[in-house]
């Protein structure tokens, strides 16, 4: 909807307004709005958006088939206890002498991960509501260059998410009793009170809440007797990400901060990952990417750089630790140093032949990934999600159009 144009301080403002219903079979029926405000003071923009957010569980949240897992935990609520009664402690001797094999060897545990149908879990929808400002800047004084600017934040309440063993434990401990139905211990003999599997659900966990902002700036330069050039950069500056486990459940509720720092396989942090299932979560503050690119007739060649920002495993803070030494050394921790990857290609167009000639090498550097150590990751010594395993490789491509 135009509201005002054409005067003073005001080139064009504009408003958009939308509303979604939805009816599931799952769960029922949702209403969604949106609002945008569009503002250019001059022919540049301002931007602002607010919306709600609302997210249905997928067909694989709900009836995904079981398959095995194998965590490790950082602690079980149930060590050394000494009383009856409480539901994530069926089956353990109340003597003060039972102690977690898992916890103690720091080894895996079997574990079942699941969709919610086959745990017989409850599922719902995900809410919450994304903030955004922006400003984009295109001058006309300056033909080819581009910057902007986006201020964001996003919460998120009940996000869906596959819910790790740890956090189930201590979920449970905390009063959910949704999730004490998944834990089964030995109740006889020489393994009573040991875990013999956890079921690790898709289900609903606590609260997110994330921001911060988006940054890029892109330049087309004039054409010269060499070649015309481009070059741009996006980059992300992650503020804040908070992760509630047990919102509203006073002492039992803990609130992890991840900007900045990666947790460890088998920590509690870990396991209240959304969507990770307790395997790898790194957050770095900074992410970027930055590329140069050429281009002259048939010949293009860019040089792109990959940004990943230093990062902490650990914490002085007792509710932030996730032990990167073991658990004996509480309230240690390990920084990381930041990571740049550079990536060369070069492309020859064959135009008469429909055909493009391309050849590059990737982290031409050679770097290596950080080593985080098996004790803190999931096989593979460094997180392979983020980092390339690969080291310095070479590649190339022919692409024929008919």
């Amino acid at each position: 909807m135009p509201i005002l144009k054409d005067i003073p301080f005001v080139h064009a403002l504009n408003l958009t307004v939308g509303d979604r219903w939805s009816k599931y079979s799952t769960f029922g029926s949702t209403n969604n709005t949106k609002f945008a405000l569009e503002w250019r003071p001059i022919e540049d923009l301002l931007r602002g958006t607010t919306s709600k957010v609302f997210r249905a569980p997928r067909i694989g949240d709900i009836f995904s088939g079981a398959f095995s897992d194998a965590p490790r935990l950082s602690h079980d609520p149930c060590d050394h206890a000494t009383t009856a009664g409480n539901p994530v402690c069926v089956g353990v001797p109340t003597d003060g002498s039972f102690v977690n094999q898992n916890v103690r060897e720091n080894s895996q545990l079997n574990a079942i991960a699941s969709g919610s149908a086959y745990a017989g879990f409850p599922i719902g929808p995900e809410k919450g509501t994304s903030f955004d400002f922006g400003v984009v800047y295109d001058p006309h004084w300056l033909e080819g260059l581009s910057l902007s600017a986006d201020l964001w934040r996003l919460y998120l309440n009940e996000n869906i998410t596959s819910v790790g063993a740890q956090q189930v434990l201590d979920l449970c401990a905390a009063g959910q009793l949704d999730f004490c139905p998944l834990i089964r211990r030995f109740q006889s003999g020489d393994s009573q009170g040991q875990i013999q599997t956890i079921v690790e659900p898709t289900g609903n966990l606590g609260r997110v809440d994330v921001g911060g902002v988006d940054i890029a700036a892109n330049c087309r330069l004039p054409e010269f007797a060499f070649g015309r050039f481009n070059v741009g950069i996006n980059a992300t500056y992650l503020k804040k990400y908070d992760l509630q486990g047990a919102p509203g459940l006073g002492d039992a509720n803990t609130v992890y901060h991840y900007a900045g720092h990666f947790l460890g396989n088998g920590s509690a942090q870990a396991a209240a990952c959304a969507g990770a299932n307790g395997a790898v979560c790194l957050f770095p503050r900074w992410r970027a990417q930055g590329t140069v690119g050429w281009h002259m007739g048939p010949f293009d060649a860019s040089w792109s750089m990959r940004y990943i920002h230093g990062f902490r495993m650990g914490s002085a803070s007792p509710s932030q630790d996730t032990h990167p030494w073991g658990r004996e050394l509480d309230g240690q921790f390990a920084d990381f140093g930041a990571t740049t990857y550079h990536d060369l290609q070069f492309g020859y167009n064959l135009e008469a032949l429909n055909t493009r000639v391309d050849i590059g090498v990737n982290n031409v550097g050679d770097k290596q990934p950080p080593f985080l150590y098996a004790n803190n990751t999931l096989n593979a010594n460094t997180d392979p999600s983020d980092f390339d395993l690969m080291g310095r490789y070479y590649w190339d491509r022919v692409t024929v159009k008919f």
